[in-house]
């Protein structure tokens, strides 16, 4: 069953469930009102025959001579209905019976005389039950003896148990009826709710099945403004998410196919207009062809690295000291070229970052410093913690340079993979895709600053986030082969 079907029928049975528990729980609890109601009725006629016995005649005051004056004047207060009534029995016999029409009348039902005359006979007053052809009875049998004890009639109290009990029944046949209507609009209103609510996962589904490796742009309509909603917003950002990667993916195979072809051609042509008996030729050759294989090794290099920036595993986050990783960084970027190299600033305070990846990104700024610069001009390394306008610390470092600049209109064209402005300086142009990555990979992003002919400011901005746990630092996290910086 779908998923709109299984939560209508859970639902419908449990208010079923519910209406039926309310209504059965209510019968009994009425229908045990009427049966206390039905007994202390009687209890009350029989105490109430009692005392018109002990205070006498209530015209002359004395004392009742026979039991035929004390049953008729018992008649006399007796108010009879459809449901309740009494009889006077003599000998065995109905001597008194209340009038009125459209009465219960109990004289016309013998086995309920002879279990009123037994029932007084055996000295028991208390209600009792009977089920005759006439009726189902709740009755009182109050025995009217002599001096010497012997019973000389029987007053009769009867409620018809049935009838009174019918009435409640009529009732609760029209609350069934009612309920079964209310469950039946329950469901119809259930079916059409529960449809509206599952609409986005219903839209969801439709998308998800329209969308295919070949065409990503569709996306899920936003119904409503609830959870299900939001889901549906979480998924157009996933597949906003998707999209970038396959599109990114795409990009990045084209453009690396493009790259690598050039070289490629180059060492196949090279090799097949080679030489073999002429060494010079063979010793230019291998010295040319192994440039070529260290920058496809180099592209492949900076490739994977761009790949791996999505990953959890592409940081190793761990406690840094800024001072110390701002001093390695001025050490390591003073060797990349012949340039008047100082700190502007050095931060004080230790973060979560990985301290590789930052001195990679670092250096990679140092380079691009020294490729667009001329030698003995000022590159200048700095680092930073501020507080932003919201309250949250953050950490910068950055590279200014004194080199050629770069236009307004260009600085988004050196962001994206292989974009270069000048083709004729050496690169791949991955090396601000590579800074971009690590920096968002810390929740940060790369500035840019730059002016034509006057140079050009770079930094790298991340939250200070404290160190989450109190180890201290590595030693030299730089001395690692494996953390060398920006490449050529």
């Amino acid at each position: 069953m779908s998923v709109r079907i299984r939560v209508l029928t859970y639902l419908t049975a449990l208010t079923g469930i519910a209406l039926a528990v309310a209504g059965s729980t209510a019968f009994a609890i009425e229908r045990a009102r009427l049966d206390n109601e039905i007994g202390t009725d009687l209890t009350l006629r029989a105490d109430d025959l009692h005392t018109l016995v002990a205070e006498g005649d209530p015209v002359t005051g004395a004392t009742f001579v026979d039991a035929e004056s004390i049953l008729r004047e018992a008649m006399r207060r007796v108010v009879a209905s459809p449901t309740e009534s009494a009889v006077a029995l003599l000998a065995g016999e109905a001597r008194f019976v209340p009038g009125g029409d459209e009465i219960l009348r109990l004289e016309t039902d013998d086995a309920l005389l002879a279990a009123a005359t037994d029932a007084a006979t055996s000295g028991t007053v208390a209600v009792q039950s009977l089920t005759t052809e006439q009726a189902d009875y709740r009755f009182l049998a109050v025995p009217i003896a002599d001096a010497t004890g012997a019973v000389q009639g029987v007053m009769v109290y009867a409620a018809d148990h049935g009838a009174i009990m019918s009435a409640l029944v009529d009732t609760f046949e029209v609350y069934v009826v009612v309920a079964l209507i209310s469950l039946a609009a329950i469901a119809v209103f259930g079916y059409v709710t529960v449809g509206r609510l599952l609409e986005p996962i219903r839209l969801l589904d439709q998308t998800a099945r329209r969308i295919s490796t070949t065409d990503l742009s569709d996306r899920i309509p936003i119904v409503g403004n609830d959870d299900l909603a939001r889901l549906s917003e979480t998924v157009n950002q996933m597949l906003d998410r998707i999209e970038r990667a396959f599109s990114d993916q795409s990009q990045l195979l084209d453009d690396a196919s493009h790259e690598l072809r050039t070289p490629l051609t180059i060492v196949r042509n090279r090799l097949e207009l080679l030489e073999p008996r002429d060494s010079e030729a063979v010793v230019a050759a291998r010295d040319e062809l192994l440039d070529e294989v260290t920058r496809m090794s180099r592209l492949v290099d900076d490739l994977v690295t761009l790949a791996k920036a999505d990953r959890p595993e592409f940081l190793r986050l761990a406690p840094v000291d800024l001072a110390e990783l701002t001093d390695v960084a001025l050490s390591r970027a003073s060797q990349l070229g012949p340039r008047i190299w100082t700190t502007e600033a050095i931060a004080e305070g230790v973060v979560e970052a990985d301290a590789e990846r930052l001195t990679q990104a670092w250096l990679q700024l140092s380079a691009n410093a020294v490729r667009f610069s001329e030698p003995g001009t000022a590159i200048t390394l700095g680092s930073e913690v501020r507080v932003t306008v919201d309250g949250v610390p953050e950490f910068r470092l950055w590279v200014r340079d004194e080199g050629i600049g770069i236009a307004h209109e260009d600085i988004e064209r050196i962001r994206s993979r292989f974009g270069r402005v000048d083709t004729r300086v050496d690169g791949t142009g991955l090396g601000l895709p590579i800074v971009t990555a690590i920096a968002e990979a810390h929740e940060g992003r790369l500035d840019i600053e730059s002016t034509p002919g006057r140079g050009s400011t770079f930094s790298i901005v991340a939250p200070a986030y404290a160190p989450r746990h109190e180890e201290p630092a590595p030693a030299s996290p730089w001395d690692d082969p494996a953390a060398e910086g920006a490449r050529a």
